[in-house]
């Protein structure tokens, strides 16, 4: 397949960014048809008529261990679309199968009904071959494309809107730098982490990267390294050691604290009782579940977890934190009462 040029796209879950999904398109066995979805990448054909352009487009089609489905550019829910040949165009050809995860095939209603519809596999699909025409792969962000597979879904629709907030064409293939020579997913890797030795080596770039990327305030970005280690930490191809459960709990300590930064309190109280499971006098977990916890407001809970942390040992900032808290916990209390005092006036 022609490696001149790469079709790329940045999705969104709501509004948290996925890593750049980019994509190679077999310009040699599907001409046509890979010309088709780089000029809608591109939008370079849009009139104000047409809105021929992926961009804000949805994935409005989910299904685990199958696939995700996009590119309705005139309804967005599937019922709609439109090529940049007419309406709809035919099939160009079958040469290519649905024998792996991450190909690009064309979504359709039938035989010679392609449109701007496409979908991206998740696992093999042999029912498709010879109904939908194969004619592209994703080369490189394949965790995006596993994030969307895993969103919270209903009758198949993702509840949060996953869509495309940029897309177009990149010059050429970027080199894979770093973590990128691993896939996203340990199932999806090809290089060998049959071995605790490598699991390690790969897990430690994942966690330095999002360690570099906290530094620079990159919490989104840093967030999905640490997520990546722990799934290669946590993946059951290998036989764990110390070590790896060592580095497992920095990670799910340092991952903590990074959802705490975004916000996402629950999440990061998940993490902090994972180690807690493990280790009862974790200090960090019992001070970064308790910072969750302001954040969820539920301050009497906050100043146990500080409460539990000084008994470990004296420490000022959770001395501190814990005198924060209590101050929050006795102004919701007069709150509260004077909420109540109301009710029964």
């Amino acid at each position: 397949s022609s490696g001149i040029n790469a079709e790329y796209g940045d999705v969104k879950i709501g509004d948290d960014d996925l890593e750049r999904v980019i994509m190679k398109l077999y310009d040699d066995v599907t001409p046509r048809t890979a010309a088709n979805f780089r000029t809608l990448c591109t939008g370079e054909q849009k009139t104000k008529e047409l809105n021929l352009h992926y961009l804000n487009s949805i994935f409005h089609r989910v299904i685990v261990d199958f696939m995700i489905q996009g590119g309705d550019i005139t309804r967005m829910d599937g019922t709609g679309g439109y090529s940049i040949y007419g309406p709809q165009f035919d099939d160009e050809n079958f040469e290519k199968i649905h024998d792996r995860p991450f190909l690009l095939s064309m979504a359709n209603r039938g035989a010679n009904t392609n449109s701007s519809q496409f979908f991206i596999t998740t696992a093999p699909a042999p029912h498709l071959d010879g109904k939908h025409v194969v004619f592209g792969e994703v080369v490189r962000g394949q965790s995006a494309i596993r994030e969307i597979e895993r969103t919270q879904c209903q009758e198949d629709k993702p509840v949060v809107s996953c869509w495309v907030a940029g897309c177009g064409i990149l010059d050429s293939l970027p080199e894979p730098v770093e973590d990128e020579i691993y896939a996203d997913y340990p199932k999806d890797c090809t290089l060998d982490i049959s071995k605790a030795t490598k699991v390690l080596e790969a897990a430690q770039m994942m966690k330095d990267i999002g360690n570099r990327l906290f530094k620079n305030q990159e919490w989104s970005r840093a967030k999905h390294k640490y997520l990546k280690a722990i799934r290669y930490l946590e993946n059951d191809g290998y036989e764990s050691d110390n070590e790896c459960r060592a580095l497992l709990t920095t990670c799910q300590l340092n991952l903590a604290q990074c959802l705490n930064t975004l916000s996402q309190y629950k999440e990061a109280m998940r993490y902090c009782n994972k180690v807690l499971d493990k280790d009862p006098n974790s200090v960090k977990s019992l001070f970064r579940r308790a910072k969750a916890k302001e954040g969820l407001q539920e301050y009497d809970q906050a100043v146990a977890d500080y409460k539990a942390a000084l008994a470990l040992g004296e420490d000022k900032g959770v001395r501190a934190a814990l005198s924060r808290a209590e101050h929050m916990n006795k102004r919701q209390r007069t709150k509260d009462r004077q909420a109540y005092a109301r009710m029964f006036k």
